[in-house]
């Protein structure tokens, strides 16, 4: 059985995962700073101004519709890889097709996973901030 690790899944997935992986360790650092912001809030009972939270959710808003795409053109170049090297070969083998394949599903499982994590991310600490913040009419 074949050990599988996030590196090794980085390698197979070609160059897009490169800024994938950026994009999934900015939203989980940016999501774990601004829920210890809003757990010490609500632990010493402080306020904080809403406005002061909307830039953090704005950037996961952000990497939650541009990791997809991200992860798309990944799907795209690892077509292309897996179409070249079919017109490069003297004779066409299945491992040859597989491994553009799975390059280009690698990229598009992991975009769709870190836009979902950032998905939820927002949400929760969009319901968490209304709860505990002050907006500007209060």
């Amino acid at each position: 059985m074949e050990i599988t690790n996030l590196i090794l899944i980085m390698k197979k997935g070609g160059a897009v995962m490169w800024p994938l992986y950026a994009l999934l360790v900015l939203s989980l650092v940016l999501s774990i700073e601004r829920g210890i912001t809003l757990f010490l809030i609500w632990k010493n009972h402080s306020r904080m101004h809403k406005r002061e939270i909307e830039p953090v959710l704005s950037i996961l808003d952000l990497i939650a519709m541009i990791a997809p795409v991200i992860g798309f053109l990944g799907t795209v170049t690892g077509m292309i890889n897996a179409f070249r090297s079919v017109a490069e070969a003297s004779s066409v083998q299945l491992q040859i097709i597989a491994s553009g394949l799975y390059e280009a599903l690698y990229t598009t499982a992991f975009g769709l996973i870190i836009s979902i994590i950032a998905t939820i991310s927002s949400f929760i600490l969009e319901t968490a901030s209304t709860m505990l913040c002050e907006t500007e009419e209060t």
